[in-house]
């Protein structure tokens, strides 16, 4: 592996790092540097971010647990249904070739920027006086963004955080807690499975791993506190999908880069 290489995944690991633990949506970065930068071919690279995911977000939950922010009793259920999901999703992962991972990848991308835009954190309030939706329907919705956790990875922080907290009337620093230990807990699980179906790509896994680890652990120490992070994180996402976009759609033919 060239030099230049491992900075990029060193480099771009710090930001889903931040990404990831402020926000969602950190596999954007990951995803695209394993495909564009390495081209490494879609299914591989899926396989193969979920190392990384797997470190920082160990981290991070440990360190919030640390610092008193996660708590997960009475979560189990939520834990459990989300969990089989992501197992769920990982084995249909497991049989899509390059080209099709690659298109879902393209596809899914626009929804996301679309939810992005919407910006769901500003209508994300408690509501006191109204009683959380029944497990007869959280359950089922966690169960089903679980599946696209375990298939794609990409977009679950902001799936999650509005069911928790507009459904089940979660406020938003628990939910985001409550967030970053269900992708540690599952990814255990994701990760051995493509492990065992031979699909992750160790180097640049673990190579990235490093540098999400990093900023996974200072985010969650420090950067979560500030609000002005979460705003810098937002703005940059939205300029990230949209490149991302334009990229892989090739618009830049239509302004005639």
């Amino acid at each position: 592996m060239e030099l230049f290489e491992i900075i990029i995944l060193i480099v771009g690991g710090f930001f889903c790092g931040i990404l990831n633990t402020l926000a969602g949506f950190g596999s954007v970065i990951s995803l695209a540097i394993y495909m564009d930068v390495l081209n490494i071919p879609g299914h591989i690279a899926n396989a193969t971010n979920r190392v990384n995911i797997l470190a920082s977000s160990n981290i991070a939950a440990a360190t919030f647990y640390k610092n008193g922010k996660l708590k997960l009793k009475g979560d189990a259920l939520f834990i459990v249904a989300t969990l089989i999901g992501a197992i769920v999703g990982a084995v249909i992962a497991s049989y899509v070739n390059d080209a099709q991972f690659r298109t879902a990848f393209k596809y899914l991308l626009i929804p996301i920027l679309i939810l992005l835009i919407a910006n769901p954190k500003k209508f994300m309030n408690v509501l006191e006086n109204e009683k959380p939706a029944s497990p007869w329907i959280m359950l089922p919705m966690l169960f089903i963004i679980g599946i696209y956790a375990g298939f794609i990875q990409a977009g679950f922080g902001v799936l999650f955080l509005m069911i928790l907290v507009m459904l089940g009337r979660y406020n938003l620093v628990r939910s985001n807690a409550l967030k970053i230990a269900i992708v540690a807990i599952y990814s255990f699980f994701v990760v051995g499975w493509f492990w065992w179906k031979g699909m992750i790509n160790w180097q640049p896994g673990l190579i990235m791993a490093i540098g999400q680890s990093i900023s996974g652990y200072l985010t969650a120490k420090y950067l979560s506190k500030y609000e002005n992070a979460n705003k810098f994180a937002y703005w940059f996402l939205i300029i990230l999908l949209i490149l991302v976009i334009v990229k892989n759609f090739e618009l830049y033919e239509y302004l005639g880069i």
